[in-house]
């Protein structure tokens, strides 16, 4: 039986890795046997799914790059590799040379006696050039080329990381093994996150400020812009608030909706999808099943707060949600936000409110992240429990977890 040595990056080790080793080991991956000579051919045969006899595969010994990728080191990659082995029985990791090639070939040079297949996966023909990296190999004897054909959807790595450093955890599970299970899940972002969060910051921030600085266009009947809408001065929005404040007061009700936007006050009929008509209750309720089924400790629960105050919504730094861990209260600040953000807000309060009665939050005097980093430890765990556990919820409930 044959070994499979399979060198790459692997920053961060992703689904579609985890499923090329599967493959492997249990005989299902129709890989082709090639060299320099006919590698075209057989990639070509591979794509078309020819038939061709390969040996049977005993063990996988995957060669991590060295070298950080968006942060993530290869001790990092090795990390996630070491949890995906639980499900793997056959596999080696090793923390390979700065090019995982090259690691492979002198792994291979080391064991004369064993007879190796070097894998390399592709999607379609813009792959082939990948194949000639076998000329590595040239002076191994007992080293064959082994082409694996993956899904036209099938994942990259640099996906992966986009994926992740976007902050949309809605997309990063998806790039998990199915068999592996939340708490693995949470012990990989928790890995990752340091790095995670230092590219949010540093690649989103000024989009982030773009977008809010932005000038809107006004459109004519026709769908013409026809002017362009100056920032409004802090001191006119102000007045704008109390104005807007005082006319929601007198003319708003049940069938009227008063609205503030940026620089100006909308009055009209009311619309029933607004975040100030919806009901945040049953799913708060149902979160805190949740949780607790989980085996969450969120016991006794907090009393959670709605507030409806436009200054905050209109403050670029104003809240969005607190928790404030001395009467065990959550407070959410839901005026002109879409009901899913406030329910996500909702949840990474309720990790702090897990964190106040572990009593982990100690005695902390600041609000400011960059001046604690006890703070900042506890800001990061809220930040990704938080998401994930709202992810698992939400994916539940879509499957037949009741809100009632």
């Amino acid at each position: 039986m044959a070994v499979a040595l399979y060198p790459g990056a692997f920053k961060p080790p992703h689904k579609g890795h985890f499923e090329v080793v599967k493959r492997l080991l249990n005989g299902s991956h129709e890989g082709k046997v090639y060299d320099i000579s006919n590698y075209k051919d057989v990639g070509i045969d591979t794509l078309r799914e020819v038939d061709r006899v390969v040996d049977p595969i005993r063990k996988v010994v995957v060669f991590i790059g060295g070298g950080d990728r968006s942060g993530i080191s290869p001790t990092e990659a090795k990390a996630v590799w070491d949890i995906y082995s639980k499900y793997l029985p056959g596999l080696e990791v090793v923390l390979g040379d700065k090019n995982p090639m090259k690691a492979a070939n002198e792994y291979a040079k080391s064991n004369p006696e064993e007879q190796f297949y070097a894998v390399t996966g592709i999607r379609s023909e813009d792959d082939f050039g990948d194949l000639r990296r076998i000329t590595i190999f040239k002076n191994r004897t007992n080293v064959e080329g082994l082409i694996i054909s993956g899904a036209k959807d099938s994942i990259r790595a640099t996906d992966f990381r986009k994926s992740l450093l976007s902050g949309n955890l809605d997309t990063v599970l998806d790039f998990f093994p199915q068999e592996v299970d939340r708490k693995e899940i949470l012990k990989i972002m928790n890995m990752l996150k340091k790095s995670i969060i230092s590219e949010v910051m540093k690649d989103k921030v000024d989009d982030l400020f773009e977008a809010w600085f932005k000038e809107d266009l006004k459109e004519g009947s026709s769908g013409t812009p026809i002017a362009p809408r100056s920032a409004i001065r802090s001191d006119d929005r102000q007045k704008l608030i109390t104005l807007y404040n005082r006319v929601k007061n007198q003319v708003e009700s049940d069938g009227v909706q008063v609205s503030f936007h940026q620089d100006h006050i909308r009055v009209g009929l009311s619309n029933k999808q607004d975040s100030r008509n919806f009901d945040f209750t049953p799913y708060m309720a149902s979160i805190l099943e949740y949780m607790i089924d989980e085996g969450m400790n969120i016991q006794p629960l907090p009393e959670v707060k709605i507030r409806r105050q436009v200054a905050e919504s209109v403050d670029f730094f104003g809240r969005t949600a607190y928790y404030d861990p001395n009467v065990k209260e959550v407070v959410l600040y839901v005026e002109g936000r879409h009901p899913k953000d406030v329910m996500r807000s909702f949840t990474h309060e309720m990790v702090h409110h897990i964190q106040n009665i572990e009593g982990r939050m100690g005695n902390i005097q600041t609000s400011n992240t960059n001046e604690s980093d006890t703070l900042l430890e506890l800001e990061k765990e809220a930040y990704l429990v938080g998401n994930v556990t709202f992810r698992n919820w939400e994916d539940k409930t879509k499957n037949g977890y009741g809100i009632t």
